[in-house]
């Protein structure tokens, strides 16, 4: 019995060192192995985010100021920190070293506070004086380039691996991208009024953004050839374009240039300078590069115009003195649900305000894939552009529309291998180098809309006389330009990053059950109010039709039938508030019930399930003891 005891004790100490001595060797000789298996993989960075890391041409810094160890830091950013900061260490290992990760503690009052804020950080502040909380990005190269991210949301983790791999790759870069900009639209200004001599429009607000980013270059419509130092080619509402000039966008692409196109069916901004407004209606307003879109897979609904009464914005009609709102379903504010939440383009934005625009699909048998980055909702139809040509009437096409049930998609993403739309160079055209297969996968946006640009569907100047105060953004149209110039003027690898999950895990059926009971809640709560502006539609109509509606005294009298109605309405109301009630209740109780059966899971089922199963075991075990016995015995 000693000698058991004895062994059993050095059974135990000979445990306790091996698993010391593990946790030293996996700690010193295996630092560098991971095992990812949270769901999506959200700590593998992917192939495109390594591929951009292991090849960035110079040594980058990336500085993490995060405020740390203070009390009045909100736990979803700690949390997040923490995300960020494993993140930023896989970069480093898949770099080689090329990367460097510091973590600064910008404590207040520091000289790396000063640091932060010289940088253009922002700090959220705490309440206790001047105190801030940081926790932003600062990215440098050896040539003084300089990225920075202010502050890093956590409502932006799906998109920080493409944030922190782009930051990588500017900063590998050490010039300003060049964007060739072909228009059709006086989008950059307009020339000078020749008879007055006043100057003409200036140039459209998301032009005038573009151009603090990237090295902007007009290219002219009738050009034959694209300079080779272009990385995209900004393309706007391309009309009656020559082969020569198609040719060129054509090759462009095919060495590898990317395009963001811009077509319309109906571009209501196309009037020409000097013509009447009212001519103008009768001149075509179309756009259309249909010989490369085909060869490019796409195609532009010919003479349609995507309507969706769900999306429809609220225009006046009728006179000035009575004015009456009504939706035009070709006037679409698309929201969120509407828009690509994965790609780095339109994961961010919230609505895109789209006049009428026009809609894009595959074409059979192409080579290359169509993604939809916007679309409109099932609530939808393709009209007749011709419905909208002259003074188009919304109550009228409100009225008449029929939907189809299929949603159409505004603007996709174009990418895959694809074939030159040429054969053989125009005549006329010099071409040593003809490509009759574009060189890798291209890579092109597309939008069927123009009028999208214009400032008065996105943006508005606030002002004090000429003085301009600032911008007041109403949706999201020049970010999504910015951002797909920004986006197409990057390398394969990071267009291949896509938004990636989160590792939060909210309560979906909790949120689920909310949400059903907040549309009962309103469902019942608009009720109550139609029912209220009904009744006292009903009084006032009761109380004009009576001649003696005010006594001498100028107060109101109210009939006996007035005066049920208004009983009436107020027993409705109680009813329908102790109904709003019991929502309320029930949605608790609901939630109530939930949580108590994920707690009898977790804390009692689990473990009870645990128990059977080790007795189960134990049984097992002990009749497998006593048949061994048996056997035994049997054969002695």
């Amino acid at each position: 019995m000693r000698g058991a005891s004895i062994i059993s004790v050095g059974a135990f100490v000979a445990a306790l060192v091996a698993f010391i001595a593990v946790n030293v060797l996996a700690g010193s000789g295996l630092t560098r192995a991971r095992i990812d298996l949270t769901e999506g993989r959200l700590y593998t960075l992917s192939a495109g985010s390594r591929a951009i890391a292991a090849n960035v041409p110079e040594p980058v810094r990336l500085t993490l100021y995060l405020s740390e160890g203070r009390a009045d830091i909100p736990p979803q950013i700690a949390t997040y920190a923490q995300r960020v900061r494993e993140v930023l260490a896989e970069y480093a290992r898949a770099s080689g070293g090329r990367v460097v990760v510091e973590v600064v503690n910008p404590e207040p009052f520091s000289d790396a506070e000063d640091r932060a804020v010289a940088a253009g950080l922002a700090g959220i502040p705490t309440g206790r004086g001047q105190e801030r909380i940081y926790f932003g990005l600062v990215g440098t190269n050896t040539v003084d380039r300089q990225e920075v991210v202010p502050f890093l949301r956590p409502e932006r983790e799906p998109f920080l691996e493409y944030e922190l791999t782009r930051m990588i790759y500017l900063l590998g870069e050490p010039e300003r991208r060049a964007i060739g900009l072909m228009s059709w639209l006086p989008v950059d200004g307009g020339p000078p009024n020749p008879m007055t001599g006043q100057p003409g429009a200036p140039a459209l607000q998301v032009v005038r953004q573009a151009r603090e980013m990237f090295d902007i270059r007009a290219i002219e419509r009738d050009a034959t050839q694209i300079p080779t130092d272009i990385q995209v080619l900004w393309i706007v509402h391309p009309k009656g374009v020559g082969e020569p000039t198609q040719y060129a966008i054509d090759q462009f692409v095919m060495r590898g240039g990317r395009v963001l196109l811009f077509v319309d069916p109906l571009c209501d901004a196309d009037v020409p300078p000097g013509v009447n407004p009212m001519q103008a209606m009768n001149l075509p307003k179309n756009s259309d590069l249909p010989r490369l879109l085909q060869r490019w897979g796409v195609e532009l609904v010919p003479s349609m115009i995507s309507t969706d009464r769900d999306a429809a914005l609220r225009v006046n009609v009728g006179g000035q003195g009575r004015p009456e709102p009504v939706d035009y379903i070709a006037w679409m504010n698309l929201a969120e649900s509407n828009i690509d939440r994965a790609d780095a383009v339109t994961g961010g934005l919230r609505s895109l305000i789209v006049p009428t625009a026009g809609a894009l699909r595959a074409v059979p048998g192409a080579t290359t894939d169509l993604a939809p980055l916007a679309q409109t909702g099932p609530n939808s139809a393709l009209i007749a552009v011709e419905k909208f040509s002259f003074f188009p009437d919304p109550k009228a096409l409100l009225a008449e529309f029929k939907p189809r049930g299929e949603r159409l998609t505004i603007a996709a993403r174009v990418t895959g291998p694809a074939h030159s739309a040429f054969d053989d160079p125009p005549e006329g055209v010099n071409s040593a180098a003809h490509l009759q297969q574009s060189a890798g996968p291209i890579n092109l946006i597309i939008f069927a809309d123009c009028d999208m640009l214009q400032d008065r569907f996105w943006v508005q100047e606030e002002r004090i006389g000429p003085i301009v105060l600032g911008l007041n953004k109403m949706a999201d149209n020049g970010d999504f330009v910015i951002a797909a110039l920004d986006n197409l003027t990057g390398s394969s690898d990071l267009m291949a990053v896509r938004a990636r999950g989160t590792f939060r895990r909210p309560f979906d059926r909790v949120d689920r059950l909310r949400r059903e009971a907040e549309q009962r809640y309103q469902s019942r709560e608009q009720e109550l109010q139609a029912r209220l502006r009904e009744t006292e539609q009903k009084i006032n109509e009761l109380q004009r039709a009576r001649p003696d509606s005010q006594n001498p005294g100028g107060m109101v009298l109210l009939t006996p039938e007035q005066q049920a109605e208004i009983e009436k309405f107020r027993a409705e109301q109680v009813a329908t508030r102790q109904d709003l009630r019991a929502v309320q209740h029930q949605l608790v109780k609901d939630i109530e019930g939930l949580g108590r059966s994920i707690k009898f899971i977790n804390i009692g089922l689990m473990p009870i399930l645990v128990g059977v199963a080790a007795l189960a075991l134990g049984a097992w075990r002990a009749r497998r003891r006593r048949a061994d016995r048996t056997h035994r015995a049997a054969l002695n």
